[in-house]
């Protein structure tokens, strides 16, 4: 039996619609889809619809507001909601998209004379009215293309010190909430002492009930504000991981052929897995601890009151961490980075194995290739061990040093107990307070490495969000409608790099409209580059190539190589049927369109 065809997602409905020049999908799918196009219109939007198709959602089953939003927001229309009622909003701020409290939708269009002018999607109609008095949500919208794609925001030698700012509120709260739980972990050894010295000490039990109440309820109280803690650094790591990591890929997509097809597939994954340290910090317990770190201050104070020079303990061995971490952590580094790249070249080996199996076996190099996997693997596995016992070298001393210092502060401690400066209270809930220096102390000491990952990694984004992208540059370029095929060459000259020979040096010719031309040459001659050159995958680096009398340079990269059937050495079919491969160079091709492409192509 013949499988039914699979039904249609909502998002392919509307590709269809504005491949077909109709708005029919647009109005069923839902009462979102039914806004979007009048809402552009509204806004002012008179792009081409292709690029409205590359921004539908993924093979979405149903359009909601957040989809709305995403699509407008990647046209670079950003939308602000506001709790209101039609009645206050002024006109200036027209258009808007109205959700009721009942979840009825409205496009607010305009304000003339006491009138509103609206759109009705569930009704599929265009109404006026003096008197709109609904409460609900106002989604107001701001055209960013004025920063949409520009240099400056990106360009930016702080990408990621710009994104946290983003953050602000949210950071303050988690300060604030971190304030109080140390406020009730210093109460816990407060009260510790109380019990000690006042119940204990004046046998007053009457008052035992009332402590213990208060500290129940505060315990409740941390446990409380470390679970709404966890909540929002959850959130907070969930919305970066996703900025981070949408906004570098999308800036690897956009970066000229140069950049990347140098590097091998490992070193830009091993590059991109880098990036995974930023999440893993604020997912991991890296964060708290760095939140903790602070609050170190308040606790040592709070020991200096109880037992004056005994804070002088904890404090020495804050700075005993410190001289620690500046002797150890740059051999461990050094070990870290060469584990690194062992590793790195170990799977580079490995994905080179892969996809060159064929090859390998018929040069007859299995032995050769053996030789060289065995080496690497030996040299990662040396690398992996010295890092290993360099971490546990620095875990062990980090451990005797917090040991040595709660003895020390213990002994001494005793001391001025048996000399009547200190209750025996007050001793154990200084020693409670050690532990809660020492503790995060000792995390953070262990944790540098991470941080100094995390660091690195910081770097090396706010490196590649320096980095022009074609998209940047190319939003300005000029479009050709239609391609005639003059192309003109005059002395172009092109190198790899400032330390390599030239590929192309002094190239000047002519094609004509028509002419069928083949570029014949040795290898390594250039002919690939000058190919790729034309096609706009590489710009001249010296002379000039036009294509109907325009400089390639001042055309838009993207649409011009869309415009050329540019067929490379090598042809990687993506992940989806024939149809979507083909339309990913020309999203709104018909189905009869890329019937027609294929019968031509034979």
């Amino acid at each position: 039996m013949s499988s039914s065809p699979r039904p249609m997602m909502a998002s392919e409905q509307l590709a269809d619609d504005l491949r077909n020049k109709t708005e029919t999908a647009f109005k069923e799918v839902s009462p979102f889809s039914a806004c979007l196009l009048p809402l552009l219109r509204e806004l002012g939007w008179n792009n081409y619809a292709k690029e409205l198709v590359e921004a539908l959602p993924h093979f979405s089953a149903q359009i909601d507001l957040i989809d709305l939003r995403n699509i407008l927001a990647t046209l670079g229309y950003e939308s602000t909601p506001v709790k209101t009622t039609i009645s206050d909003l002024k006109k200036e701020l027209y258009p808007a998209l109205f959700i009721s409290d009942n979840n009825h939708v409205l496009l607010l269009q305009g304000l003339e004379e006491e009138k509103t002018f609206f759109y009705d999607p569930q009704n599929d109609s265009y109404e006026t009215t003096e008197e709109l008095n609904l409460q609900g949500t106002v989604y107001l919208f701001t055209d960013n293309h004025a920063h949409h794609g520009s240099n400056t925001p990106e360009l930016s030698n702080d990408w990621f010190g710009n994104l946290l700012q983003r953050f602000n509120k949210m950071i303050i709260h988690l300060l604030g909430m971190t304030f109080i739980i140390n406020l009730v972990a210093l109460l816990v050894p407060l009260f510790i002492m109380v019990i000690y010295d006042k119940v204990i000490g004046a046998k007053s039990a009457e008052t035992l009930p009332f402590l213990i109440t208060g500290a129940a309820i505060l315990l409740a109280a941390d446990l409380g504000l470390r679970y709404l803690r966890a909540k929002l650094l959850g959130v907070t790591a969930g919305r970066l991981d996703y900025l981070i990591g949408v906004e570098t890929f999308k800036r690897m997509l956009y970066l000229p052929p140069l950049y990347t097809e140098r590097s091998t597939v490992a070193a830009q994954l091993s590059r991109l897995k880098q990036f995974d340290s930023v999440r893993d910090f604020f997912t991991g317990p890296s964060a708290a601890i760095a939140l903790e770190l602070p609050f170190v201050i308040l606790f040592l104070t709070v020991i200096g009151i109880l037992g004056g020079v005994i804070a002088l303990i904890p404090l020495a061995m804050v700075i005993g961490f410190i001289m620690l971490g500046l002797f150890w952590m740059p051999m461990l580094n050094s070990k870290i980075v060469r584990a690194g790249k062992a590793r790195t070249e170990k799977q580079r080996i490995i994905m080179q194995t892969v996809a060159g199996r064929k090859e390998i076996k018929s040069i007859g190099g299995e032995t050769v290739w053996w030789e060289r996997f065995r080496e690497n693997s030996g040299e990662s596995v040396l690398s992996n061990y010295q890092t290993f016992l360099s971490n546990n070298v620095m875990n062990n001393l980090a451990q005797g040093m917090m040991t040595f210092t709660g003895v020390a502060v213990l002994g001494v401690g005793t001391m001025q107990v048996m000399a009547g400066d200190m209750t025996i209270g007050a001793l154990i809930a200084i020693m409670a307070l050690v532990w809660r220096v020492l503790s995060p102390l000792q995390s953070a000491f262990l944790s540098f490495s991470k941080f100094q990952q995390t660091i690195k990694a910081i770097r090396q984004i706010n490196q590649l969000m320096k980095l022009k992208n074609e998209r940047s540059s190319g939003k300005s370029g000029l479009i050709l409608e239609k391609l005639i095929g003059d192309i003109r060459i005059e002395r172009v000259s092109f190198r790899y790099g400032p330390d390599r020979d030239p590929a192309l040096l002094g190239v000047s010719f002519q094609i004509k409209p028509g002419e069928m031309v083949a570029i014949s040459g040795n290898t390594g001659s250039g002919k690939s580059t000058l190919i790729k050159m034309i096609a706009g995958m590489y710009a001249p680096q010296a002379g000039s190539l036009q294509l109907d009398g325009m400089d390639l340079r001042q055309l838009n990269a993207m649409d011009l190589r869309r415009a050329i059937a540019y067929v490379p050495q090598q042809i990687h079919m993506f992940h989806g049927t024939i149809a979507q491969n083909i339309r990913l160079n020309n999203s709104l091709a018909t189905d009869e369109q890329i019937r027609n492409a294929a019968a031509e192509a034979g």
